[in-house]
């Protein structure tokens, strides 16, 4: 993923501790959901532009890897939902367009 600073766009690398955060599920259900839902796969981006978090950052412990770890992520802002909240409540809505499944996949 991406993220901005105030000096620069780095990309990061999420694992699941810190995405579970971001994304409400695990990452199976995410991908069943977007196997499903495959319009949710570049909505996910839509839904996660803007938002304002405090990401604490590690350097990989591989040194030939490039890019930093997400160590924790925390939301500042009140109403944040993980991204699978919002996206469930759209493709409920799309539903009878056809552009999303509404079956749910949560264990």
């Amino acid at each position: 993923m991406s993220i901005a600073t105030d000096t620069s766009v780095k990309t990061v690398i999420c694992f699941d501790r810190a995405a579970t955060v971001l994304f409400g599920c695990s990452a199976d259900e995410f991908f069943y959901f977007t196997k499903l839902n495959p319009i949710a796969a570049s909505m996910v981006n839509q839904v996660f532009d803007g938002e304002m978090l405090r990401m604490t950052l590690t350097r990989p412990q591989n040194r030939n890897a490039q890019h930093m770890r997400v160590a924790s992520v925390v939301p500042l802002r009140s109403g944040f939902q993980p991204a699978i909240v919002t996206l469930r409540l759209i493709c409920t809505k799309n539903a009878s367009l056809g552009n999303c499944s509404t079956t749910n996949h949560s264990s």
